[in-house]
């Protein structure tokens, strides 16, 4: 990692990706999706790797675009252009297809490209104080871009989707939950002490079942139901031959806690 993007990594296999621009508020460029993409590799590569929490140091989550990225965008041609926003897609795509949950810890305002990224996270927990805008008509460009159109028709279907986007939605914290864009909205005093607690639930879960739920329900609509139900007893299959899941049956006829390892 350079200074844009730092990834730490606890005893857990709980890793912590911050995005580290905060004179910018967080704002995107290039390297930043290069930096993404490649701590997400990090990440899968991680036999031991649990849960990934994605924030941003300072007041904001992430502006979005970086406006001298935008303005090289401009000023270049076409083929440079889709050649910068392929790299972003291709960040989108390195966080969405992690097999291990994964959290976005919304601390602050996320506008435009960054909300976008903070949608293609498993969860999203927001402190009360923060916004989620879908801002790019404001400046003339699509709410196509970074995922942003794919999560919003996926989570609240295509008509919704096309409002926000053309209008240029901004979602208060609360708003945002009761419109199913967040999972959780948590107090900012105490912002960080929840984002822990709800990534201390997650990292006790069984690693395997955690991601079968994912691989389940990813790609689910491209599915027959025989297709559908056949992935799953491939996945079940797995989890019930697991030694989590011993210990689990050993848990409940014992009556403590199970201590789930992922194997």
């Amino acid at each position: 990692m350079s200074d844009l993007l730092s990834l730490e990594r606890d005893e857990r296999g709980v890793y912590r990706l911050t995005i580290r621009r905060p004179q910018v508020r967080n704002a995107l460029n290039d390297q930043a999706f290069h930096e993404l993409i490649a701590a997400c590799g990090q990440v899968a590569d991680d036999r031991g790797a649990r849960v990934l929490v994605l924030s941003g140091e300072g007041r904001a989550f992430s502006a979005g675009g970086d406006f001298e990225a935008l303005q090289k965008m401009l000023d270049g041609d076409r083929a440079y252009a889709v050649a910068e926003l392929e790299n972003a897609g291709a960040g989108v795509t390195a966080l969405a297809q992690l097999e291990i949950p994964t959290v976005a810890a919304v601390n602050g305002d996320a506008y435009g490209g960054g909300a976008a990224v903070a949608l293609a996270a498993d969860y999203r927990v927001m402190s009360d104080a923060a916004r989620l805008g879908f801002v790019f008509s404001r400046l003339g460009i699509s709410g196509a871009d970074s995922g942003a159109s794919w999560w919003l028709a996926r989570i609240l279907g295509p008509t919704r989707a096309l409002e926000i986007m053309s209008f240029g939605r901004v979602f208060e914290a609360r708003d945002a939950l009761a419109e199913g864009l967040v999972t959780e909205v948590v107090p900012a005093e105490s912002f960080d002490e929840s984002v822990g607690a709800f990534v201390d639930r997650l990292a006790a879960l069984a690693p395997l079942a955690l991601k079968g739920n994912k691989r389940a329900l990813r790609d689910i609509q491209t599915r027959s139901l025989d297709e559908h139900l056949a992935l799953e007893a491939q996945i079940q299959a797995d989890c019930i031959r697991s030694a989590d899941f011993q210990d689990g049956l050993d848990a409940v006829r014992a009556k403590r806690a199970p201590v789930f390892k992922g194997s």
